[in-house]
């Protein structure tokens, strides 16, 4: 019963921190091109979002917030036979 108490408390942090690292890794658009235009590229806001490093940190930032989003999916689905385990004595 301990070490189950224990695995569910490490599964929650894990989710909880996979969710704290996923919202720190959204870059807006504007914050993609302030990082991946030099000063005098494009003339408006859609050709600076067309350039391919503001793309690739588009992506990037799309890509880590899936895979983030995926631990914490897979925490929980881990977490809801330990909790079901842990809820039966009290029935």
């Amino acid at each position: 019963m301990l070490a189950d108490a224990l695995t569910a408390i490490g599964l929650i942090l894990t989710a909880f921190g996979a969710g704290i690292a996923a919202r720190s890794v959204i870059l807006k658009e504007d914050d993609a091109i302030h990082i991946g235009v030099a000063r005098w590229a494009g003339e408006t806001r859609e050709e600076d979002l067309a350039l391919p490093t503001v793309q690739n940190l588009l992506r990037s930032s799309r890509s880590a917030r899936l895979g983030l989003w995926m631990v914490v999916a897979g925490t929980v689905l881990q977490v809801m036979p330990i909790a079901a385990r842990l809820a039966q004595p009290m029935l």
